[in-house]
Order: C-alpha cells, then structure tokens, then sequence
C-alpha cells in the first residue's frame, strides 16, 4: 500500500527491536550529497516501512534509511513534511530481508555508465554549477566526470570492458580531441604498453617539473591562457601540459611583484620575494602578537582552535604515517594563522616590519611581521620604503686610530693561535646555543672565518650559505637572531645535507657501510620507508637489472601465479609490468630495506644495529623528502602539534 507519512513518523530501521536495517558500514557515507539530490529533484522512489508494534501511527524503514537522513537534513527530524511509502505487512524477520535484499540484489552504475551520463547532462543544457548543486559535487569533481564522459568511444569501451583500469583512462583526458586520443591509444596498445605513465608521456605531460607545474595553479590557466600560452590541465593530478614555461614562470613572478606592492600600500615597511632572500630568511624572527591583538573574523577563533587540536591528536597517534593527511592538518592551521595575521597588526608595527612572499604547493603564501637583521639587503623582485644600511655616498670608513703591533715571528705566532683556540673552545662548550650559532655561520663562509666547519655531502650545494652570507661577521650576527628552536631545524638541514651513502647498500653490510645503515636503523621506519619509497625510481631498476630479478620482484610483490605468467612474455613486457605494479605494494629492492622496511616480503632483512640504540626509535613529525631541501615551515609545525588551544599560541 502506497500512502503518506509525517517525516517525524519516520524512525530508522536501526532502531526497530533487533533492528532491520540490513546497512551497517556507509549509513552516513554521502548523506549530504544525497540531500541536494533531493533538494533539486524531488523525491523519485517511496520508502518501504513497515508498522512500529508498541508506537500507533509510527513507522521504520526497512529500505531508504539514507534517503530518510537526508530528509532530516533537509527539513530537520521534528518536521510533519509528508513523505511517500510503501507499507510491508511484514513482521521484524520480514522487514530485515525486504532491506537486506535490497542492498544486495542492487546494482551501481559502471563508472563509465555514469560519466556518459553526466556528459549527456551537459549536452542538454545544464551547467557544471546546476550539475554540482544537483549532484552534490564539486565543480572540480563535474569537470572531471565529464572530461572521462567525454573520452572516445574506443577508450571509453576498453574501460567499460576491464581492457585498461580507470587511472589509464584518466590519462587519456590530457588529449581533448577523440582522435588524439584513439591514435595514442592504438600505439600503446600495440606495443602493449598501455600504462598510465606512459599514456601522459605519449600525450606530453611530464614536460614540466612539479615546481613548474604547480605555477599553474597559483597564476591561473585562464589567464596563462590569455597571454598566448596555452596548457591542458590534469583533472586528476599535476601533469599538466604547458606550451610555453618561460611565460608561465614570468607571470608567476609578475604575480608575486604585485603582491609585495600591495603589502607595501598597506603599510608595511618592506616586501620580498623568498628567492630574492638569504637561504635562510624564512627563519627571521617574527614578531609576535598578544592575544588582545589578534583580529578574529566570524569563528576563525573556534576553527583554529579545532584545526590545532586534531593536528596534534594526528601526531599523537603512532599508527598514523599518512604524511599528505599531516600535511593537509598542518595546512589547515598555516592558513587560518595566516589571515588572522595578515589584519592583526597595527599600523605602527607595520611601520617597522615586513613581508615574505612566495608559491609553495601550489599556493601563493606570504609571512607577515618578519624582522630583518639589519645586515640584509632587498635585492630585485623586493620593495623596501627605505634602505639605509649602505654607508651614505661618498663618505669613507674612518681611519683606524689603532697603534701598529710589533711583527713577531710566524712559529710564536703559532703557538699563539693554538692557545687561543683551546680557550675559545673551552669558553664555547659552554653556551651550547653560542656554539650553535657558531657552527651554523661557520657553514659556506671563507677559509678564514675562524672556524672550519663545511658540509660536504651530497646535499652540500643546498647547505652553503645557508644564512645567505659567506662573511662571518654578517652570518654570526644573523645566527645569534635566531631562536633556539630555529638554530636546531636549520642544523637538522645540514646535518642531512652532509649524508653521503654513494656506493653503500644496506642488504650485506660491511665495513664501509655501517654508518650508513646505523643511521637508517636509527630513523624513525615509517618516515624513512615514506622517504625510500618517494625516492625509489622503479622505471630506472627494473630497466636495468635482468630479467630473472624483475620475475623475483614479480614474486615477492605480486605473488608467484603473476610471476609465472610474466615469464612467458619478453623482458620489455615484464618490465613493463613490474614498473605498474611492483612499487604500489610497497616493494623496496634489498638494497634499500633498513631494519624497519615494512614491504614484501616479510622476510628477515640484513642490518647493522647501532650499539647503544637497541630501543625504539622516537617518532618524527616531519615529512620525508627524496632529497635534501631547504626546511620550510619546521618550527611552525613543531609548535602547531604541541599546543591545545588557539589563545595560548603566540602568534
């Protein structure tokens, strides 16, 4: 019997007796979208309920109990508003198998049934903003629904039909014409090569590096695109194809320019472009801002209090290792941090600070209340009110009024040296933060800075004049500026930029590489396994070794069956193979399997234990980088996990 039902005479299946929603998993899974659905659309199908036995004129739903949430978000629990049923006559054991024979004999939509319809969508008028509103979308998400709804019919069939997964399809998307499309994929498909690297290789994608790439995001393809360059952007990722790299690097500074003059107009003494700055400039100190200064705007309070704490309850968490997911929390709390210093500082104190601008993740950033160390001077792509540390034109130093020493001869001369650098040493070890700053300006500066301290490892470019100076005096200065905290990251820098492990390999250990894999084992495992893994150039190693340890590979990450059928193809086709399935198992080469790798297979791995170091090893909130590079955002991120609410944070 079909029939209408007051909405606050509904009650959820879950909440009958033993229950009778079949639904466990996923009741709350997409209850928003499914709401605007409704809102735009109506509703399309009844609920099926049956009677509640102890509640006259009430009624549970055996099937549509997400359709009735989204009702109660639409008009609120308590509302009368009519909604259409089906009455079961069925008992409680009814009831559960009419819900539990719904859910199973359902069947979704093949993706491409989707998009192709969401294409349809598009050709009959609708709007990428009335398909998100009536979808629950986002307009990224509309875009990308039909760009695959819009593939070529042979990709979109080789899809439908499990011939290539969807990731492959998704390539395709970066050649909007059809026929681009069908040429590229018949040419994969008859070199049997059709993976999705490849695919965005043989469309051009892949041209441009990452830090290009992310340009795109922060200038605008619209606007890339109305100064003649011209780009495909990857709805799904970052491989974009860009025509013309200088232009985009141009505007992207143009970008940056006008933004430092609009930090200037706004009061503040001086802007600059972060490549324009000593190595070391994001760690000037900032100046910071009492609690009655900050300016709040609507719950930006309530907000930043919220994203404070779930970033450290996710550092807290030991199991936790998904460094994007600590990212996108840390993120959180720089940008409500960022506005609310942005309007917070007066105009006085604007008069003697400054700005720090640059793109970071695709993102245009900007550190506001820097304090310049005197010694720095702006040089092109920054703005300064005045620049007044250069001596005034035409007025020379003044002549020294100091006597002459008496020559004495180079053996006492010597001798003398020595026992001023035992005494200096011996005064040093005593202000351990002295000695730090010491050691910091020492790095990159000449020979005769007083102090022999360089970096000489692989990352050593990235650690030479770190401060931005290669004269002690100016680097000391800078250094003893910084805060403790400060001191620490930018030595934590150098130390990684001073690693050199050429010609180790951690499987057989030997004398040679012991230090090497002592300081692997002594690494937190799931930061360095990050780190190996983003670091790991699978096409590069299984190129290159020989067919017989791609099969072994084969085996350990994908199990023998897939093994054994690889070994009736070629070596090109197997390392193919491996190349698209081996590294997303997680699978590391011996070579590269500290104490803590976590990969297949479980096997014991060969390593050097450091004595003295047999405990666990303290966990690491940073993130894991392929390489050595400037630490950015260090001391914020150790400040944001160790602090509870937004007021007691200094700012």
């Amino acid at each position: 019997m079909d029939f209408e039902v007051p909405l606050n005479r509904l009650i959820f299946g879950q909440e009958d007796g033993a229950g009778i929603n079949a639904r466990v998993t996923g009741r709350q899974d997409g209850i928003a979208e499914l709401a605007a659905n409704l809102h735009a659309r109506g509703q399309i199908e009844n609920l099926v309920v049956k009677r509640v036995a102890d509640r006259d004129g009430f009624y549970s739903v055996s099937n549509g109990n997400r359709r009735l949430a989204a009702f109660h978000m639409i008009y609120t629990a308590d509302s009368s508003q009519p909604i259409r049923c089906t009455l079961r006559d069925v008992d409680e054991d009814g009831a559960f198998e009419d819900s539990l024979t719904t859910a199973v004999l359902a069947k979704q939509l093949h993706p491409v049934d989707q998009f192709e319809a969401f294409a349809r969508l598009e050709e009959h008028g609708k709007t990428h903003e009335e398909i998100a509103r009536q979808y629950g979308m986002t307009e990224k998400e509309v875009r990308q629904a039909l760009a695959l709804g819009r593939l070529s019919p042979i990709i979109r069939e080789a899809w439908r039909s499990g011939e290539i997964k969807a990731e492959v399809a998704r390539a395709f998307t970066l050649a909007l014409d059809p026929k681009t499309q069908d040429r590229a994929f018949e040419k994969l498909k008859k070199e049997g090569r059709l993976y999705e690297h490849l695919v965005k290789a043989e469309l051009g994608a892949g041209a441009s590096n990452a830090e290009v790439a992310q340009l795109i995001d922060v200038v605008g393809a619209d606007a890339y695109r109305g100064r003649g360059g011209e780009v495909t952007e990857d709805l799904f990722g970052s491989s974009h194809v860009i025509s013309d790299v200088p232009l985009l690097k141009q505007m992207a500074i143009e970008l940056l320019e006008t933004t430092c003059s609009k930090l200037l107009a706004d009061g503040w003494s001086w802007a600059a472009l972060e490549g324009n700055l000593p190595q070391g400039a994001r760690f000037w100190s900032k100046s910071e801002l009492k609690d009655e200064e900050l300016v709040f705007e609507g719950d930006e309070e309530e907000r930043l209090e919220k994203a404070i704490l779930a970033l450290k309850a996710f550092r807290d968490d030991e199991n936790n290792s998904d460094y994007e997911q600590d990212e996108a929390l840390e993120r959180a709390v720089d940008d409500i941090e960022t506005a609310i210093r942005s309007r917070s500082f007066p105009a006085k104190k604007k008069s003697k600070l400054g700005c720090i601008v640059d793109i970071e993740d695709g993102r245009l950033v900007v550190l506001y209340g820097i304090k310049k160390p005197t010694e720095v001077k702006i040089s092109g792509g920054g703005s300064a009110r005045d620049e007044d540390d250069a001596p005034a034109p035409g007025k020379k130093p003044a002549a020294s009024s100091a006597p002459e020493e008496p020559e004495i001869s180079n053996a006492l001369l010597h001798r003398l040296s020595i026992q001023l650098t035992n005494a200096a040493a011996t005064a040093l070890i005593q202000d351990e933060q002295l000695a730090l700053s010491v050691l910091l300006a020492g790095i990159g500066c000449y020979s005769d800075c007083g102090v022999k301290a360089s970096v000489n490892g692989l990352g050593a470019r990235e650690g030479r004049g770190m401060l931005g100076s290669q004269e002690m005096a100016k680097a000391l200065s800078l250094a003893t500026q910084l805060k403790p905290a400060e001191r620490i990251s930018l030595m934590a820098q150098i130390a990684a930029n001073a690693l050199d492990f050429q010609n180790a390999s951690l499987d057989v250990p030997s004398r040679d590489d012991k230090g090497p894999a002592a300081i692997c084992n002594a690494i937190d495992p799931k930061a360095l396994n990050a780190a190996l893994r983003g670091a790991f150039d699978a096409k590069d190693y299984f190129a290159g070794v020989s067919k017989a340890l791609n099969l072994k590979a084969i085996e350990e990450a994908c199990g023998p069956d897939l093994a054994r059928q690889q070994s009736k193809n070629g070596k090109p086709d197997i390392v193919a193979f491996a190349i698209e399935n081996v590294p997303k198992t997680g699978w590391l080469p011996v070579q590269l399997r500290a104490k803590g790798y976590d990969g297949p297979p479980k096997a014991k791995v060969l390593a050097v234990v450091p004595k003295g170091n047999a405990g666990k090893p303290k966990r690491s909130s940073k993130k894991p980088a392929a390489k050595a590079a400037p630490v950015k955002r260090a001391a914020a991120a150790k400040k944001a996990a160790k602090k509870t609410t937004a007021k007691t944070k200094k700012r």
